[in-house]
């Protein structure tokens, strides 16, 4: 038989390769933070937990609402009217010649007759051909509109109407009562004569003469176009 001689090898087992990876420093530091903010993040949530539960509860109260600034008008004090019960006719046709004295006059065999107007006109302060009457008591301003009315006076037909107290104002008996030689044109007219003969001022003179005597010359240079040589010359000239 052959006998197969020993080697001196001796047979090695096969050895384990043991697979590392290798990691990246980078990546384990990433790793670390990340765990380390989780960490974090979950002891912030824990005392937060641990704080709300010591907290008592504060019961909120409703907030007030908002008051708007409230603006106090001031309310006027209306003055009550005196009314007075009275009656007021109205004249219309009134004949010329027949004024205030006259209404008064005629109208006294009816009753008290407290206020009378005749309108007039404001440039020449004659009758217009309209007036009111007032009477005391307003049944007697209501008879004498039923009699007056139509009432033939002075070839004319006299108008007369009762107003009553609703229609009623002032304005009726507003403004002076005007006569033929007191009225307002002449009252202006008076004014008027009375700035003109007053003192004058130098400077207004003298602007007035300037004025004159440009328009002066003016017409002197139209005239002398058409042929005529005049000269105008002022009588009193202020050196």
């Amino acid at each position: 038989m052959k006998i197969k001689k020993k080697s001196n090898s001796v047979r090695v087992p096969p050895l384990k390769k043991a697979i590392k990876v290798k990691r990246k420093s980078s990546d384990i530091e990433e790793e670390s933070t990340v765990s380390k903010a989780i960490e974090n993040v979950k002891k912030v949530l824990e005392k937060k937990n641990v704080k709300a539960t010591n907290i008592p509860k504060i019961v909120s109260s409703p907030k007030p609402e908002k008051s708007h600034k409230v603006i106090k008008v001031r309310k006027r004090k209306i003055r009550p009217q005196m009314r007075y019960q009275r009656g007021i006719v109205y004249l219309g046709h009134i004949p010329h010649g027949f004024y205030e004295e006259q209404m008064t006059e005629y109208f006294t065999q009816f009753g008290k007759v407290t206020r009378v107007r005749v309108v007039r006109s404001r440039n020449t302060g004659r009758s217009r051909g309209y007036g009111y009457v007032e009477f005391m008591y307003p049944e007697v301003a209501k008879v004498a509109a039923e009699t007056m009315n139509n009432y033939l006076m002075y070839g004319r037909l006299l108008k007369a109407t009762y107003i009553p107290p609703e229609k009623q104002h002032n304005g009726f008996f507003a403004g002076k009562t005007w006569t033929t030689k007191i009225y307002p044109k002449v009252i202006n007219r008076n004014k008027v004569t009375k700035i003109r003969n007053g003192g004058v001022q130098n400077q207004r003179h003298v602007s007035f003469e300037q004025s004159t005597r440009h328009k002066l010359s003016a017409l002197e240079k139209k005239l002398k176009e058409k042929g005529f040589d005049m000269n105008f010359v002022p009588i009193d000239s202020s050196k």
